[in-house]
C-alpha cells in the first residue's frame, strides 16, 4: 500500500532550482532549506520517485553527468591522456553496473 503524501506544490522556478542545485550535488535537505520549505515534507516527496521534486532532482543530476561526460569525451578525443583515462574508467564502471543489473534483475541480451 502506497504511503499517502501531504501535498507540496512547487512553482516551475522552484523545480528549476531543485534541478540546478541537484546538478551541483546539493543534498535534498539543503535544497529544502534553500527553498524555505518543510524539510520533512520535502524529503517525503523526494523519496517518492514519481513526484515532480524527485523527477527534477534526478533530471538535474543526469544533465550534469551528461555534460561532464560529454566534455570528458571531447577532451579525450583531442588527445588529453588524463581525460581519456577518466573517460574509459567511467565507461567501464557503467558497463559493470549494467552487467550487475542484468544479473540481478534478469533480461535477455536479444531484447
Amino acid at each position: 500500500m502506497a504511503k499517502q503524501l501531504f501535498p507540496l506544490s512547487l512553482a516551475e522556478e522552484q523545480l528549476k532550482a531543485v534541478s540546478d542545485l541537484a546538478a551541483v550535488n546539493y543534498s535534498p535537505e539543503k535544497i529544502a532549506l534553500y527553498l524555505g520549505v518543510d524539510k520533512k515534507l520535502f524529503l517525503q516527496h523526494w523519496y517518492d520517485h514519481d513526484t515532480d521534486i524527485r523527477i527534477a532532482y534526478d533530471g538535474g543530476q543526469l544533465e550534469a553527468e551528461f555534460l561532464t561526460n560529454q566534455k570528458q569525451l571531447e577532451l579525450a578525443k583531442s588527445g588529453n591522456i588524463t581525460a581519456a583515462q577518466i573517460y574509459f574508467k567511467e565507461a567501464e564502471k557503467v558497463r559493470v553496473d549494467n552487467i550487475r543489473k542484468q544479473i540481478l534483475f534478469g533480461g535477455d541480451e536479444g531484447e
